[in-house]
């Protein structure tokens, strides 16, 4: 039973106007009550005489996807589009549905020398414009907040806070000015005052939905994934023709691994934007992590004929590359340039750092090394390392055989229990410092908690092994054996059972089947010169030594056999 410390009442509406009310709760603490703010009516600046350039300006300033929408459809009656106050009021709804709501841009002709084109124009470059003390001009307060929309500065977001308390105290039913605090509070991580702002634009205008994606993105934070896939499932239901709605959804998919359910709601997707490209890529992930990679291929391939530089399809490029088609090579060069146009683009940057740490080439490792100081360091004074570099330093670690720098990090990596890689590494952190009774723990629970996950079965395996239950480790290889089709974890499994076998034509035999199945199983190749250098048969030890440095060049183990057959290379 999940114990809540508070719960916070979120108000989802449907978008055709009719209202319901679900309950989403959020591990918090209730906040105080605090005292209700002055309101005054908003003002409207220009004089337009009333009627439908009122509405417009009314419209504008209610700031909802519906309403914004309402004002360009008003505003193209009677050519009021026409005149500077129906082209600067287009600039400011276009503009706001393209920022704010993802719609896609319409092309706008606002007269420059306009307060809000002036105020637009330097958003656009970030720069915010400062209201002036005097101004009670409701969008003169809160337009500006556009140029940090993209910003990181938390400096920025705290300087902004009183121009929009302003602008909600101007205008009580407009719902920018609470979502804009509310993005302020959630930049600054002040959690409590971001939902209950978001909250405040929701119950202002249901259809105010960017509120409920940062509602999500805060119960994600929390831990509370299953909470916002439920709330932006329910979201979808009520908005299914809104696009945006269900990228939000299927990336919350994504971070569950849950790839039935995103392929589920990326098909309803295309079936009415078929030539979404999007959605295309989305469908190529999903593809690719279900191990479907020629089929992902195919996806790319005519996605990259129109959108070659997009970084989300070359991200997925580099993995399909790496991770489909075993080409290492291919995915850094892929990265390398996307890496050098930005290099603060984390996934990026992780990614191009593990890459570069598995080379068997001195020069990329180095870089790869250099990379993840760079990634251990963090951004600000105080924020934590992400796990996933922690993660990645392990592994490292692990690789190179240094036991105890891999043991530092294995308390926040135990912390987090983020899935069974997790897991795994830390097994093979305790098995490597001889901890057998620990490293047995969590092969136990990994094979409970994760049964289907193959790199845990073998780490359980393993444990036995260690531990000296052969038989029973015999068995459940045998039986994976049997089951598996080709490809490496099969050559695995011929590895193990190899090591168990005392007799050296059986143990010959199921190392020469390991590298059968993957002839570049470095422990196999390790194993068959091992049993050859002890049988003084240097012909074969030297066939499998020059496989094994073309894997594995700077190993200390192989380049100590090298020197004991210099002169027979």
């Amino acid at each position: 039973m999940r114990l809540w410390a508070g719960a916070f009442s979120l108000l989802l509406f449907s978008c055709s106007g009719a209202a319901q009310v679900r309950e989403v709760a959020i591990d918090r603490p209730r906040p105080e009550p605090r005292p209700a703010q002055p309101f005054q009516q908003a003002r409207t600046r220009e004089n337009t005489g009333g009627g439908i350039a009122a509405g417009v300006r009314s419209l504008c300033d209610k700031g909802s996807f519906s309403a914004l929408k309402e004002a360009i459809t008003l505003l193209r009656q009677d050519n009021i589009n026409e005149s500077e106050f129906g082209r600067v009021m287009n600039a400011v709804a276009v503009t706001l549905l393209e920022k704010v709501y993802g719609e896609p841009a319409e092309n706008t002709d606002p007269p420059k020398n306009h307060l809000y084109s002036k105020i637009l124009s330097e958003a656009a470059r970030g720069v915010y414009r400062e209201p002036p003390p005097a101004s009670d001009d409701y969008l003169e307060n809160v337009l500006p907040f556009l140029a940090l929309l993209d910003s990181t500065a938390q400096s920025r977001f705290i300087a902004a806070r009183p121009d929009l308390e302003k602008a909600q105290r101007l205008n009580p039913e407009g719902t920018l000015a609470p979502y804009f605090l509310g993005f302020a509070s959630e930049r600054t991580e002040r959690w409590d005052d971001a939902l209950d702002m978001y909250s405040k634009a929701l119950s202002l205008d249901p259809d105010c939905y960017p509120a409920a994606f940062g509602v999500a993105r805060i119960l994600q934070n929390r831990g509370q994934n299953a909470d916002a896939i439920e709330m932006l499932a329910g979201l979808s239901e009520r908005c299914p023709d809104s696009i945006v709605i269900k990228h939000r959804l299927v990336s919350a998919y994504f971070r569950e691994n849950d790839w039935v359910n995103a392929a589920r709601v990326i098909d309803e997707a295309l079936l009415k934007n078929p030539e979404d490209p999007s959605l295309s890529l989305l469908r190529a992930r999903v593809l690719f992590e279900n191990g479907q990679f020629v089929q992902a291929q195919a996806i790319l391939n005519k996605f990259s004929a129109e959108n070659p530089e997009n970084r989300d399809y070359l991200l997925l490029r580099a993995r399909l590359q790496n991770e489909g088609f075993r080409n290492r090579e291919n995915a850094v060069n892929i990265l390398r340039p996307l890496y050098k146009l930005n290099p603060a683009d984390f996934p990026v940057a992780l990614y191009l750092t593990r890459l570069l740490l598995e080379s068997d080439n001195a020069a990329e490792h180095t870089d790869g090394a250099q990379m993840l100081q760079t990634l251990m360091r963090p951004l600000r004074t105080g924020e934590g390392i992400p796990i996933a570099v922690i993660q990645l330093a392990s592994e490292d670690a692990v690789r190179r055989g240094d036991w105890e720098e891999a043991r530092k990090y294995q308390d926040r990596i135990l912390e987090e229990r983020g899935g069974p890689a997790t897991l795994v590494n830390a097994f093979k952190v305790e098995q490597g410092l001889g901890n057998k009774s620990a490293a047995l723990a969590l092969a136990q629970e990994l094979i409970r908690d994760y049964p289907d996950d193959e790199d845990g079965r073998i780490a359980y395996i393993e444990a036995l092994m260690d531990s000296g239950r052969h038989g029973e480790a015999l068995r459940l290889i045998d039986a994976r054996i049997v089951a598996l089709g080709p490809g490496v974890y099969k050559s695995r499994y011929y590895y193990l059972r190899g090591m168990l076998h005392g007799e050296f034509d059986a143990a010959i035999s199921d190392f020469r089947a390991s590298l059968f199945e993957n002839p570049r199983n470095l422990d196999a190749l390790k194993a068959l010169i091992s049993l050859y250098h002890k049988r003084h048969d240097e012909r074969h030890a030297v066939y499998y030594l020059r496989q094994a440095l073309a894997i594995a060049p700077r190993d200390p183990t192989l380049l100590q056999y090298q020197k004991d057959y210099e002169g027979r290379m």
